[in-house]
């Protein structure tokens, strides 16, 4: 194609299909060219498009069967939920992980390049996330749990209760499911997952407290004074006793407005008799001993102190 050419918007913003291309009129030496990108065998990508997973699932999608979905850890990632994985950001010229797909049982499992296939999918399961097919966060949570588990499966369950699904859904899910891999895991999971969870490090927080041997903080509970008006929602609690945990992520020293309402947040419930202990990442993941130590002194002080008083 000349250069004076000007290049047909279908090919020069989003992936496309060789034979598309040839049919317009392109050649396959421009094709061919530091224009394009190949993610598998018959498709192209203008070098202007990332090569994120996004990308590479829109450029898989023209090659895969129509009753196939992007499942497991590519579903997960498409759905925006945490897993166990670096929280660097991807470099731009780094590759992003292998697409994985599903297709019903009785449909032969691609077998393409690049992509890593499975089969199993059940329609009922398939929902459209930005004009891609994807396997549910409730069905992937399962598929999941056969290469992830403990804290990392309930971060997982409280993220999908969060936005995706219901808690009795997915425990209803995994009675009629027996006999799988990672149903014993997932099972374990669910017990420990709670709606209203708003971060994985608040579900960090959370576990490490109940596995220290207390009991389960309320989540994002609301805080009033005595005349009713609201103070806090705290990210967990103990409201008989007056304690509050927080978790303070970086942005929360950064951003001068999130500090300045965190602080008035404490003084609000510290002027309410509250004891609030914040914590940071470095209290969860290098001194979560000390962390725990410090919580359990607090609610075995005020639980002595509401024994006596009683």
């Amino acid at each position: 194609m000349p250069r004076s050419v000007e290049m047909p918007e279908e090919f020069g913003s989003r992936p496309f299909r060789v034979t598309d291309a040839l049919r317009a009129g392109l050649s396959r030496k421009l094709l061919s060219g530091p224009r394009f990108w190949t993610p598998f065998p018959g498709v192209r990508v203008p070098c202007t498009l990332p090569k994120t997973l996004r990308v590479r699932c829109e450029a898989a999608s023209l090659i895969l069967p129509d009753n196939a979905a992007f499942s497991h850890q590519t579903a997960a990632e498409l759905c925006d939920l945490p897993l166990p994985r670096s929280t660097a950001k991807q470099d731009e010229n780094e590759e992003p992980p292998t697409p994985q797909v599903i297709v019903p049982s009785e449909t032969t499992v691609p077998n393409v390049s690049g992509i890593i296939g499975h089969t199993g999918l059940d329609d009922e399961d398939v929902i459209e996330v930005g004009g891609l097919k994807v396997v549910a966060p409730e069905r992937t949570f399962f598929h999941l749990a056969t290469t992830i588990s403990g804290v990392h499966l309930v971060i997982l369950g409280d993220a999908i209760v969060r936005h995706w699904s219901t808690l009795e859904t997915m425990i209803g899910r995994a009675a009629g499911l027996t006999r799988r891999r990672g149903i014993i895991s997932a099972r374990k999971a669910l017990e420990l997952v709670k709606p209203g969870v708003d971060s994985a490090m608040e579900t960090r927080v959370r576990l490490m407290i109940i596995n220290a041997g207390l009991p389960c903080p309320a989540i994002n509970l609301d805080v009033y004074d005595e005349r009713g008006h609201w103070l806090a929602r705290p990210d967990l609690s103990y409201p008989h006793l007056k304690i509050a945990i927080e978790y303070d992520g970086d942005h929360h020293r950064t951003d001068k407005q999130q500090w300045r309402r965190d602080r008035a947040r404490d003084e609000g419930l510290r002027h309410a008799g509250w004891i609030v202990i914040t914590l940071t990442a470095d209290d969860v993941f290098k001194r979560p001993q000390q962390t725990v130590d410090r919580i359990m002194h607090y609610y075995r002080r005020r639980s002595a102190a509401l024994t006596q008083a009683a």
